[in-house]
């Protein structure tokens, strides 16, 4: 149960977004984190150029002082400035890409701040299978590097307009089979389950355990409730299958109103993560 003042919420709640390279001195920057704390969230899940500008623990200390936890890498910004790609065609862009990712886990190692590996993955290839061959070939390297560090690594399922590997989460899933469950993850995306999957609870509950987030983002990348999935039929489903890990919204927002569109968003899904909990026989409150 996560609780903020007036908020009850039964799933940890992240939001994904950008570290500004100047983020201790970035007011608009500290008027969202702190914007996100009022609202009830739990964490963030940061995309960072170069991690490794930065100190780990200044950020993560720097997060908590405001009521927040530093709950993911995210690695796309990473991905798209340094061209990382572990699947692709090219050995010396792929053997970089690694290089970068075992670096990045270096970065987190021993926290309980997980890696996500969605862009990271690679794009679209003519020759789908090569490119996933390529992509376990990379994973080899990287999941043992996670287990020496004590990383979980989450391979996210991203649809097949972005990439030729792990379109769905059974395939996400794939990927990650026989390797340490508390280091190889999979993290769904409702935005991607919307386009790839045919029976989204199926897909879900086949691989439960290797669940610990899952990404909220509407049909049209906006923030819950702002698109056409009917999250409060999801949100049900979760229940009905015990999931008890965290939920993370991410998207882009309409005209740049970040918390605007936030705080439509959660008058949307507030009360039904409450509403979850209240079927559990769980104190709720009012937002």
């Amino acid at each position: 149960m996560q609780t903020f003042g007036s908020r009850s919420f039964r799933c940890p709640l992240s939001f994904q977004t950008t570290l500004p390279d100047d983020f201790e001195r970035n007011d608009p920057f500290a008027r969202l984190i702190d914007g996100l704390a009022e609202l009830g969230f739990w964490g963030v899940e940061l995309n960072i150029a170069d991690p490794t500008m930065h100190d780990f623990e200044a950020v993560r200390a720097w997060l908590r002082e405001r009521g927040l936890e530093f709950s993911m890498l995210a690695t796309g910004l990473t991905a798209r400035r340094k061209s990382l790609s572990l699947s692709h065609a090219d050995e010396v862009v792929r053997r970089m890409s690694v290089e970068h990712t075992q670096a990045m886990i270096g970065w987190l190692q021993g926290s309980a701040t997980g890696l996500i590996v969605g862009l990271l993955k690679g794009g679209v290839s003519a020759t789908a299978a090569e490119a996933r061959q390529r992509l376990r070939w990379s994973l080899e390297e990287i999941f043992p590097v996670a287990a020496e560090q004590r990383v979980s690594v989450l391979v996210e399922a991203t649809n097949r307009y972005e990439t030729s590997v792990a379109n769905s989460v059974a395939e996400a899933g794939e990927f990650v089979a026989g390797y340490p469950v508390q280091q190889a993850k999979v993290l769904p995306d409702t935005f991607h389950m919307n386009i790839e999957e045919t029976d989204a609870l199926a897909a879900l509950r086949e691989n439960l355990a290797r669940i610990p987030s899952i990404h909220l983002s509407d049909n049209n990348r906006r923030f819950p409730g702002l698109g056409a999935i009917d999250f409060k039929r999801f949100i049900e489903a979760l229940a009905a299958l015990g999931y008890g890990g965290r939920l993370a919204i991410e998207g882009n927002a309409r005209g740049g109103d970040m918390i605007g569109d936030l705080r439509a968003s959660m008058r949307y899904l507030g009360p039904l993560l409450e509403a979850e909990a209240a079927s559990r026989g769980e104190p709720t409150h009012v937002l």
